[in-house]
């Protein structure tokens, strides 16, 4: 019994000794050749997961890119075809037989070919156009909108052989040959007699856009009396209103010389200008030379007898 007892505790004791060493052994690598398979196999499952994502990432990019080429080589075959149509429209008065003069495209151009920003600028090298817009109109349409200058006033210029050439002046003071006004429609605009610069040269013409204000409210407010006014006098206007002594003269039917200032109001200066015709009228309407409404507060009138009086 004893002796069965001592040999329990014997084999406990080389039982505890022999659980220390299988749990110190847990903490090293087991190199079986079992165990090698099982990693290797491990690992061989996480690098096909991570070939298998690759793939798939891959294949989303290289269909997006596809895709988009796709879409850029039909945005870009679509336009070929030839142009048939020119679509012309105006705030004006240019016919279109003048578009036909100005641009010209190669039968059978199509319309990726036509060099929309060279038509564009080809449009404006002509003064009567303000602006112009060229743009395609799939599948075979160009269309072209222009904005042209507003007319103010004529002028008459000596051609290379001498001889007078009407010319238009827009608002802006740009001159140009006009085309498509009809005759009626210009015989209502009053000539100009341009401001002569130190150099001798009338060229470029300032001032304009405050001329034709003065043109706007008279032709508004008394179109009788627009309708005398033949010539429109800038000698003494260099259309820079910070220097002294800038009048517009305009000469008419009715009276040989109406002087107005620039810098001062238009609207009372032709009130001014109303009240002066009709007093003259209901005093027998004696013949003036020259009315100035360009004086401070007052205006002068100088009759053809030499009378001058005073308003």
């Amino acid at each position: 019994m004893f002796g069965s007892g001592k040999d329990k505790g014997s084999t406990a004791a080389s039982g505890e000794q022999s659980w220390r060493e299988l749990a110190g052994s847990g903490k090293r690598r087991i190199n079986s050749p079992q165990a090698r398979k099982r990693r290797q196999e491990k690992w061989l499952k996480v690098v096909l997961a991570l070939a298998l994502v690759a793939a798939v990432v891959g294949g989303l990019v290289w269909a997006g890119i596809a895709f988009k080429n796709r879409e850029e080589t039909l945005e870009i075959g679509t336009p070929s075809k030839p142009i048939e149509r020119i679509l012309f429209d105006t705030d004006g008065v240019l016919p279109d037989s003048w578009l036909g003069t100005v641009i010209k495209l190669t039968p059978g151009m199509s319309m990726m070919e036509a060099d929309i920003h060279g038509l564009k600028i080809q449009l404006e090298s002509h003064g009567q156009v303000k602006s112009a817009s060229v743009m395609r109109v799939f599948p075979s349409d160009l269309r072209i909108v222009l904005k042209e200058r507003s007319p103010a006033l004529r002028l008459a210029a000596a051609g290379p052989d001498g001889k007078p050439r009407l010319k238009i002046v827009a608002r802006d003071g740009t001159v140009f040959k006009g085309v498509g006004y009809p005759k009626a429609m210009l015989q209502h605009l009053p000539y100009v007699q341009p401001y002569r610069g130190p150099d001798g040269k009338y060229l470029p013409m300032r001032g304009i856009e405050y001329v034709a204000q003065l043109l706007d409210y008279a032709r508004e407010n008394n179109r009788q009396l627009y309708s005398t006014w033949q010539v429109v006098s800038l000698e003494h206007f260099s259309g820079d209103l910070d220097l002294p002594g800038q009048i517009i003269e305009i000469r008419s039917t009715w009276v040989p010389r109406i002087i107005f200032s620039a810098t001062a109001d238009f609207q009372q200066q032709l009130d001014r200008l109303n009240y002066i015709l009709k007093y003259v009228q209901d005093h027998g309407n004696p013949s003036i030379e020259r009315i100035d409404l360009s004086l401070r507060g007052s205006a002068a009138v100088q009759f053809s007898s030499g009378r001058i009086g005073t308003f």
